[in-house]
């Protein structure tokens, strides 16, 4: 008898590299939900393994911006319900940034409002003014 068992995974899940193998120590009895006790635990929906590297995903709305230094950075509402900060780059193809800069009043995302970092001159490194010599 062996202390380890594997599991026929679908390609999928193979694909992304889970590794099928586990201890029996691992093991523990399947025991229902009590929903008297923990009621709306019911746990139905399958967990996700991850999307595949290809998958597109819908964009609710752009929530907000912020400078980061010269670098321009949007807070993106995704239509999974995630939130997550997306450079320019990422968004500057989305209808939902014309609607987000409609609501701001401006027409690019150059024009949008915040702290950008103003660059300081170095002095000048003259020790004494310049003077001619005539030849």
């Amino acid at each position: 008898e062996t202390s380890t068992y594997e599991l026929d995974l679908p390609d999928a899940l193979k694909a992304r590299r889970i590794h099928p193998v586990f201890h029996v120590s691992l093991l523990r009895p399947h025991d229902p939900n009590n929903d008297i006790l923990f009621p709306n635990q019911d746990f139905t929906k399958h967990y996700d393994f991850g999307a595949p590297n290809n998958a597109e995903f819908l964009v609710s709305s752009i929530k907000s911006h912020r400078w980061d230094g010269e670098k321009l950075l949007f807070s993106v509402v995704w239509d999974y319900g995630d939130i997550t900060e997306e450079p320019l780059s990422n968004v500057e193809e989305l209808s939902a940034l014309d609607d987000y800069l409609a609501l701001c009043g401006v027409e690019t995302p150059n024009d949008l409002p915040g702290k950008r970092p103003t660059r300081r001159r170095q002095p000048s490194r003259r020790v004494g003014a310049p003077h001619l010599v005539s030849g």
